[in-house]
């Protein structure tokens, strides 16, 4: 059981890095600031 939550664990942090690096590189120009910061702010979270 302790694997499972351990390998849950290591997806779900790397899907959240990747949307922390989608966030700063590719939403960056296509909207507008305040809504990237909100972006950002959720990443961080």
């Amino acid at each position: 059981m302790m694997q499972f939550f351990l390998s849950a664990g290591a997806i779900l942090a790397a899907i959240s890095v990747a949307g922390g690096a989608f966030a700063s590189h590719a939403l960056r120009g296509k909207i507008d600031d305040r809504a990237l910061e909100i972006f950002q702010t959720g990443a961080q979270y």
